[in-house]
């Protein structure tokens, strides 16, 4: 454990000098500071905020107090620096949600609705990114149904098309697009504002995850609420 200070701080160092850079012009600030801005810029270190507070202090009672025999007084334990590693490997490498690409699911605006329910039953899903002209419109859903069959007297879902359920949804175009390289945690994020944004107090249906966020682009992956349920409760809801 002796070596754990001059570890800790070659990590801190590393970490205030990039926070610096990134978000203060390469300029000198206080650690908090430049910890606050960093997280009203970006929901990766509104994550770690109040673990890099903790750690700015630490640092504080380690470089500020006198020494003995010049070894320094305070030497953080294992957990703790081992822990700030983590923090600070994870903000050089944060996971990109091409994590969670799989094979998506689809239909076409025109495809009749017994089409899509045959996938949902089939694959045990209950959103299926609708596609027109070989763009994404759409995510249809299983309220997206049930608000449709109470406004019908006798159906029929082969004679009915996907459009027309939509036409008559309550609400629509409840999605996001994403490109593959964007941060779990920024994804987290988006699903967070969704929440607060129209329709209110509802999290967006999904986020599809295409090569570069674009409507006209292939999906290789979307990501329900229960999928980033865990990065979501890390950070300030």
């Amino acid at each position: 454990m002796e070596q754990n200070a001059e570890r800790f701080l070659a990590i801190f160092n590393a970490m205030e000098r990039h926070l610096q850079n990134q978000f203060n012009n390469g300029s000198h600030g206080p650690f908090r500071m430049l910890v606050k801005t960093a997280a009203n810029k970006d929901a990766l270190y509104r994550r770690f905020q109040e673990e890099l507070f903790i750690i700015g202090d630490l640092r504080n009672v380690i470089v500020h107090n006198d020494r003995f025999d010049g070894r320094v007084i305070a030497e953080p334990v294992d957990e703790i620096v081992d822990k700030f590693d983590e923090i600070w490997h994870t903000i050089q490498h944060p996971e990109k949600v091409h994590i969670f690409e799989k094979k998506v699911h689809y239909c076409f605006a025109d495809d009749r609705l017994t089409k899509a329910l045959n996938i949902m039953i089939k694959h045990k899903i209950n959103l299926i990114p609708v596609l027109q002209n070989s763009e994404i419109i759409d995510v249809l859903n299983g309220n997206h149904i049930t608000f449709w069959l109470a406004k019908q007297g006798i159906v029929s879902t082969d004679e009915t098309t996907i459009s027309e359920v939509l036409q008559n949804a309550e609400y629509r175009g409840n999605f996001r697009l994403i490109p593959r390289w964007m941060s779990v945690f920024d994804a987290a994020e988006l699903f967070r504002k969704s929440y607060k944004d129209e329709p209110v107090n509802r999290y967006y249906d999904a986020l599809v995850i295409t090569e570069k966020g674009h409507q006209n682009e292939k999906m290789t992956g979307i990501i329900v609420l229960k999928d980033i349920a865990n990065y979501l409760s890390k950070i300030d809801i």
